[in-house]
């Protein structure tokens, strides 16, 4: 078990194990390899570089360029396996259609795995600590925990969101209990600030969801 998953009970699985996130893994996995492959496929075809475009520099721009790209892709694929919720063996994502009751488990900043309630969940910064905390979109706004130590919501905090929003959607679906998000919605619009909001666009959430969403559809 690596050090992201201690704690985690050992029959949950992390979403980046789950078929579909693993499909995307390999794809980032794929992409990091080729930009490391083809500068060296190029080497051992042309035999060595021109002596003149090594004195240029532009061979020096090429390589750094080369590497900024290579560190890009790797940290997408490394951020993707640490997503950080699990789901239980009989949640939808794992694609094996159980009868048993489904769960969801998410990592706190500090690596404690929690139950995940029966609410979705948005972020609120925190009064103390630069970064957020997980509250529960309920009449209450019940703070799960700290969840992470980013100053700004950003794209990647966005999408990981929309994904833990996504499992607790057919993790409902799958225990036939109501989806109460349009009234989380409905919430929303009425409050006073309380917290710092970003839903998800429409498109986001099915680039997030997948194929999977088909089994929402299938219980409304």
């Amino acid at each position: 078990m690596s050090r992201f998953e201690e704690g985690l009970p050992s029959h949950f699985v992390v979403f980046s194990q789950t078929p579909k996130a693993q499909d995307h893994g390999r794809a980032l996995f794929v992409r990091f390899s080729i930009f490391l492959i083809v500068p060296v496929l190029g080497i051992l075809v042309h035999g060595s570089f021109p002596v003149s475009l090594i004195l240029s520099g532009v061979f020096f721009i090429l390589i750094g360029v080369f590497f900024l790209i290579s560190a890009y892709s790797y940290q997408q694929w490394h951020d993707w396996q640490r997503t950080p919720f699990a789901v239980s063996p009989s949640h939808p994502m794992m694609e094996l259609d159980s009868d048993k009751e489904s769960e969801v488990m998410i990592r706190m900043h500090d690596g404690r795995w929690l139950k995940a309630g029966n609410d979705r969940y948005r972020l609120i910064s925190d009064d103390v600590l630069s970064g957020y905390n997980l509250v529960a979109m309920n009449d209450d706004y019940t703070i799960l925990g700290y969840f992470t130590d980013k100053k700004t919501i950003d794209a990647k905090l966005r999408r990981t969101m929309a994904l833990l929003n996504q499992s607790l959607a057919l993790r409902d679906a799958h225990n036939e209990i109501e989806d109460e998000i349009e009234d989380a919605r409905e919430r929303e619009s009425i409050d006073y600030g309380l917290l710092d909001r970003d839903w998800p666009d429409e498109s986001e959430m099915e680039d997030a969801s997948g194929p999977i969403a088909k089994r929402l559809k299938r219980q409304e």
